[in-house]
This record gives C-alpha cells, sequence and structure tokens, in this order.
C-alpha cells in the first residue's frame, strides 16, 4: 500500500517543497507526496540551487500549491506534515484517512542579508534538517504503515 504524504509550510516555497522532492527521492515508488502552502507564494530560487547542487535534483518545475486546494480536490492523505510553527498555528482541512498530522520543527531559511552565502548556509541547513527526518519517517512507514510510534518531538500538540 502506498503511503500518501502531504508537507504543510505558510507560503509552500522553500521548506515543503525540499521535504517533498527528499521524500519522493528516498520513499520512492512507496509513498506519494504533495506540498502545499496555507497562503502560497513563489518558489524560492534558492531550494531549486540546493537541491540541484546538494541532491542532484530539478526541482525547478514544482508549482506552489494552496492546501485547501487538495481539500476541495477530496485527496487523501494518511500524514499530513507541517514543517513550519506559523503553519502548525493554523487550521489544517481534516481529510479522509488522515492517520495523524505530524510536525517538524525546521529552522526558518528566511533572512535579510544580502549575501548570498549566509542565504545559501541557511537554506541548506533546513535540507539537511528536512532529510534526516525524511529518512527516519521512511524507516517507520516503510515496512510497516504506522499510525503512531513516531518519536514524541513530531507530534503536531507539542
Amino acid at each position: 500500500m502506498k503511503t500518501n504524504v502531504l508537507f504543510v509550510c505558510s507560503h509552500n516555497t522553500t521548506r515543503s517543497q525540499i521535504a517533498q522532492a527528499l521524500l519522493s527521492k528516498f520513499g520512492g515508488e512507496d509513498f506519494i507526496v504533495d506540498s502545499a502552502g496555507i497562503e502560497p507564494g513563489q518558489l524560492n530560487q534558492m531550494a531549486v540551487d540546493i537541491m540541484k547542487n546538494e541532491e542532484d535534483m530539478d526541482i525547478s518545475s514544482y508549482k506552489t500549491n494552496k492546501i485547501l486546494d487538495y481539500f476541495k480536490e477530496g485527496k487523501h492523505y494518511h500524514y499530513v506534515i507541517t514543517v513550519c510553527d506559523e503553519a502548525k498555528k493554523e487550521p489544517c482541512p481534516i481529510f479522509p484517512s488522515l492517520d495523524a498530522v505530524l510536525h517538524w520543527n525546521i529552522s526558518s531559511p528566511a533572512t535579510s542579508s544580502e549575501d548570498y552565502q549566509v542565504r545559501y548556509d541557511l537554506v541548506k541547513k533546513s535540507k539537511e534538517q528536512i532529510k534526516e527526518k525524511v529518512l527516519k519517517l521512511v524507516e517507520l512507514v516503510k515496512n510497516d504503515h504506522k499510525k503512531d510510534g513516531f518519536p514524541q518531538e513530531w507530534h503536531a500538540n507539542n
């Protein structure tokens, strides 16, 4: 059985896009993965660059999506995972067949710095945090579709 996962962030521009790409890569055909935002923005070019340089993945064709649109389409997810504190605070539509709403506290790569390397390093740090959690998720879910047993810090009510 394939596991359906939706990653949610405020604007669906960086962290949720990276999470979608990494779970698609490491979860393979066992996962169906989407990402969405509460109020979608524009795909962050820095995320595109990081994924190309660090993971050899091209996400330049990814689109930002609105979570409510997936809900209206009647999509089903086993897991909805928020990857930013802003999205965690927002009400999330209840999707049919939902096993769990999880939260990954991923540091924000947003900065007002004009320095390219500072911005790059922040996005790369977020990508590494996401990758660690994605690999753990794959390990926990791949062989035995889980409804519980996730690390305590992943629970959305923390």
